[in-house]
């Protein structure tokens, strides 16, 4: 019955847009973006955001931290079944792969992953946006959507945990990240430009004079930096 009744309230909340933070105000994604009706069903609204386990932190005695960049809260936005939670406050621990949330200041929570669709992350001047791939084979987990076209560029945020590298006495969170592409639906890891050039063979010589041309230098760093290649790279395809 429970089951029944969490299904039905699904429905309906999937026909509105609400606006703000878990229990007050929602806004919901996109597709479903037809009017503009206040929700008050505040229970409902925290049951569905807050399902998951309350946080408990394990690594005192590491050095560096398990979340992305720094161990801070940052605003961001969580589609959680389809229901956009705006300007929530969250922390994203790459280690686990896990997203954390505020409980109203009492606690922390890791929210329920098998419940997420996506989240953006608001860092300084930056948007994140993250896409959570459930069913999709090879790829699990959260991965950051950098560029999606025929082709599809991603950055899978890692940390590994280095042993004994401080004083040979303690552990250390090191970025273990990895960029992915995607084309003609095969997952290709690329580290340098060699592999990029290698699996976009069958336009080589194309993608060469475009480098070259719009004298670009692609920075594996800064994953953004591939994306003018693979937009051209795309438009090739449909040649």
């Amino acid at each position: 019955m429970k089951n029944i009744l969490l299904i039905l309230n699904i429905i309906i909340f999937s026909t509105l847009i609400l606006k703000g933070k878990p229990g007050n105000n929602i806004a919901h994604t996109e597709q479903y973006l037809q009017g503009n009706i206040t929700g008050q069903d505040t229970v409902f609204l925290n049951q569905l955001y807050y399902n998951g386990k309350v946080w408990v932190g394990l690594y005192y005695n590491v050095y560096g931290t398990e979340f992305i960049i720094q161990d801070t809260w940052y605003k961001a936005d969580v589609i959680v079944n389809g229901i956009n939670f705006e300007d929530v406050s969250v922390k994203y621990d790459v280690y686990n792969d896990e997203i954390l949330t505020n409980y109203y200041n009492k606690k922390i929570i890791t929210l329920n992953n098998e419940n997420i669709d996506g989240f953006t992350l608001y860092i300084d001047d930056e948007k994140l946006k993250f896409r959570n791939f459930r069913d999709s084979g090879k790829m699990k987990g959260h991965y950051q959507v950098i560029h999606e076209g025929q082709s599809k560029l991603y950055k899978k945020w890692r940390k590994k945990r280095a042993q004994f590298v401080i004083e040979a006495r303690y552990d250390e969170f090191q970025p273990d990240d990895s960029i992915l592409i995607v084309i003609n639906d095969k997952l290709y890891e690329v580290k340098n430009r060699r592999r990029l050039l290698k699996i976009m063979s069958d336009k080589k010589s194309e993608i060469k004079s475009f480098i070259m041309k719009e004298k670009i230098k692609p920075d594996f760093s800064q994953p953004s930096s591939l994306v003018p290649i693979l937009k051209y790279y795309d438009t090739l395809q449909l040649e």
